[in-house]
């Protein structure tokens, strides 16, 4: 019985670690899809010939590099 409550207690640390390691990778995953879409902006701010445009993109990713990222409950500060 005690090998058995022993194995359990194993068991559910282990689960807890992978839910957090996933916590951690669901964080970086989308802090990595957020740079890509900042700088998908930056790069058609360059591309782009109109003034206007070119302003509207680096605004937009100026914007979104200012707004905080989503953080995991997981994470820590």
């Amino acid at each position: 019985m005690a090998k058995t409550a022993g194995a359990l207690g194993e068991l559910t640390q282990a689960v807890l670690e992978l839910a957090r390691g996933q916590g951690r990778l669901i964080t970086a995953m989308s802090d990595v899809a957020r740079e890509q879409r900042i700088t998908n902006l930056i790069v058609r701010s360059q591309i782009t010939a109109d003034p206007v445009e070119k302003a509207r993109l680096m605004s937009e990713a100026s914007r979104r590099m200012d707004t905080s990222r989503r953080r995991s409950p997981l994470d820590s500060f």
